[in-house]
């Protein structure tokens, strides 16, 4: 396997393992020692199971449970399903090894922003067997229906295998591996899409492979440790494998084996592996599916489609998923945590100081609503913070709003976010607009050419009435009373 390069993570050999389950199976019993898991029994694979997970998402304010789903119609009892993995903080730190409780809603992006700053890459580590490898299914006996495959919304016109999956894929000149999570639709038991957006590592991959009139290999991971899924959508630099990042959070490698099919590295404790072959030319219409912004707006197009060589899975298997709706939706804290780390990377990579929180509002979805809170140090510092907050890697795919508050707004709680807008924001001078940028054909205002249009607001005080005190002063509590009477009386303050 090709080592992914270092060079842009620093090292820190004395880091300790902080993620403390072991794989999926041990995720869910984490999960379930935190209050955070239910079991429903009965409920069936058409439509269901996404509706249910929406129904107990949608106004949950973050804390709905993760959802496991057992006694499935048509299917053997012990074939399982599972919604909702990310959709509470404590289970997001959890995946990241982190401080389960936190003060703010922004703690768990800054201690994620700092765990990569001295992560140290772990490669993967190749072993012989694993739990994976229980049942290999070849020949005229692979069928993908042999699981529970949802339709997850009532006007979807397929059922998607892969939604909360990893896919495998790998660089063809320089051999690294990616893992990208990219929708997966059944069309028959041998034969399944795989959607996959322009200027992802996948996506690039494969069009490169076509490009050369040669065609590629897949493995499709429909059930992982959420540590994988979670990494397989954040946005990573190129060249830096997924597994390495994983291996480092973990503070160990990642135990995989060899495909038989693809020779790709398969987690050796995953649920459900796929192997598969995209041939350049072969395409059938992929879509609809009710998509991350809560929209039908991607319809049904010809995409290339993946012939299934082989199927591998555990005893008793869990297919995970992730049925898109409008927000709040079980994907959006995840793809927010992620998204803003990759922000605050950027913003300090870029030596601007003093940046004290990021946040991606789970209503945008993901990084169409960022928020940044900064102390300002300099004239334009705020508008600085802006412009490579939405144009680098972690913000530039889809995003929409931007904006820029100072150190006494938390950049998690919208009521202050909107507040600073509506009270230090001016429409004409606080205003700047970026066209033709980088768009998502789910935004149903994409322009031609997949492109958007997106708004950064400056809703910090202007910079020269802070440097002299001239702003009208805040009516608030001071830090020291605060602290005071959360000693004197806990049982009333402690949780405020």
């Amino acid at each position: 396997m090709a080592e992914a390069s270092t060079d842009t993570f620093k090292k820190d050999s004395g880091s300790q393992l902080r993620v403390d389950y072991d794989g999926l199976r041990g995720w869910l019993e984490a999960v379930e020692n935190l209050g955070e898991l239910e079991r429903v029994s009965g409920a069936h694979w058409d439509a269901e199971m996404g509706a249910i997970t929406h129904m107990l998402t949608e106004k949950s304010g973050g804390t709905a449970p993760t959802i496991l789903f057992d006694d499935i119609p048509d299917y053997p009892k012990g074939f399982r399903t599972l919604y909702g993995q990310t959709s509470s903080v404590k289970r997001v730190a959890l995946t990241l090894g982190l401080p389960i409780e936190q003060e703010r809603k922004v703690d768990i992006v800054q201690r994620y922003h700092e765990r990569m700053q001295n992560l140290e890459l772990i490669p993967p580590r190749w072993v012989d067997d694993g739990p994976i490898l229980e049942n290999v299914i070849d020949g005229a006996d692979v069928d993908v229906l042999k699981f529970p495959v949802p339709r997850h919304h009532e006007q979807d016109n397929a059922r998607f295998i892969g939604t909360a999956d990893c896919v495998i894929t790998q660089d063809p000149d320089d051999g690294w591996f990616n893992l990208g999570a990219y929708r997966c639709q059944v069309y028959d038991g041998k034969t399944i899409g795989c959607q996959i957006t322009e200027g992802k590592h996948g996506r690039i991959h494969r069009d490169t492979n076509f490009e050369r009139g040669q065609s590629m290999k897949f493995v499709v991971l429909c059930g992982q440790d959420p540590l994988l899924y979670m990494l397989s959508s954040s946005p990573l630099p190129e060249g830096v494998s997924e597994y390495d990042f994983a291996g480092g959070i973990r503070g160990a490698p990642i135990d995989v084996v060899r495909g038989p099919y693809t020779g790709f590295p398969i987690p050796a404790d995953a649920e459900i592996a796929i192997e598969g072959e995209a041939v350049p030319g072969n395409v059938r219409p992929e879509g609809p599916f009710g998509e991350w912004m809560g929209y039908y707006s991607d319809d049904s197009v010809e995409r290339p489609y993946l012939d299934v060589k082989t199927i591998l899975h555990r005893n008793n298997p869990i297919l995970t998923c992730a049925p898109q709706h409008k927000p709040v939706d079980e994907t959006g804290l995840l793809k927010g945590v992620a998204g803003a780390a990759q922000i605050w990377r950027a913003l300090e990579a870029c030596s601007l100081p003093d940046i004290l929180g990021v946040w991606n509002h789970t209503a945008g979805p993901a990084t169409r609503f960022t928020v940044v809170q900064i102390r300002q140090r300099y004239p334009g510092h705020a508008r600085n913070v802006l412009h490579v907050a939405s144009n680098c890697q972690g913000g530039a795919y889809a995003g929409k709003w931007t904006v820029v508050v100072d150190e006494d707004i938390d950049a998690g709680e919208l009521d202050q976010v909107l507040w600073a807008m509506c009270t230090r924001f001016d429409p004409i001078s606080d205003t700047d607009i970026i066209q033709k940028a980088w768009a998502s054909k789910r935004d149903p205002l994409y322009l031609p050419g997949n492109f958007n249009n997106r708004i950064l607001v400056d809703a910090c005080i202007p910079y020269e009435q802070k440097l002299k005190g001239t702003f009208p002063p805040v009516v608030d509590v001071s830090q020291d009373l605060r602290a005071a009477l959360k000693a004197k009386f806990p049982d009333l303050l402690g949780n405020v």
